[in-house]
């Protein structure tokens, strides 16, 4: 069931494509590769109800309101997405690593307040469709048994060691 990641090409088939390509990204900074393609190719997409990751107008309009009210923050990440529930998920400018916010902390006061997933873009994309999977048999059967559990918490362990239990939602 939960027996191998998405490859970097069946990811893309699930993305829906703009209509035109951005490809001047002047208006951004240096940021992760793989990131700036997916902006410049893809539409905004939502990959599970916690995992929203924005288009290019979204995430430059989001960023910029980072940059008026959060100056500080807005020099050390840069927001990719958010989930159904207002929490947010960026990207550190200096490691290109993926960083989650919990809302409830309130306004961002330091670095120190984001979880570090210690992944990049490509390999968010690879745990944010293995979640998809997961919530499309949760759809199926209510519950999955042991196994599959373990199963599933190995698959998107072998993206980076521990992120399942760095995933700020628990499943089971």
């Amino acid at each position: 069931m939960f027996d191998k990641l998405m490859t970097a090409q069946e990811i893309k088939e699930k993305l829906i494509e703009r209509s035109s390509e951005i490809t001047k990204f002047s208006k951004l900074p240096q940021l992760d590769g793989n990131y700036l393609s997916f902006l410049g190719k893809f539409k905004e997409i939502e990959i599970t109800p916690d995992i929203i990751i924005f288009g290019y107008e979204t995430a430059l309009k989001e960023n910029q309101y980072l940059h008026e009210n959060y100056p500080e923050i807005s020099e050390k990440v840069w927001i990719v997405g958010r989930t159904g529930q207002g929490d947010e998920w960026f990207i550190g400018k200096e490691k290109n690593n993926i960083l989650f916010y919990d809302h409830n902390q309130g306004e961002y006061l330091n670095i120190n307040q984001f979880i570090d997933m210690r992944i990049t873009f490509e390999d968010f994309l690879k745990m944010a469709f293995s979640y998809q999977q997961l919530e499309e048999e949760l759809d199926i059967n209510e519950e999955l048994n042991k196994v599959e559990q373990d199963q599933f918490k190995k698959l998107v362990n072998s993206i980076n060691e521990g992120l399942y239990e760095r995933y700020p939602f628990e499943y089971f």
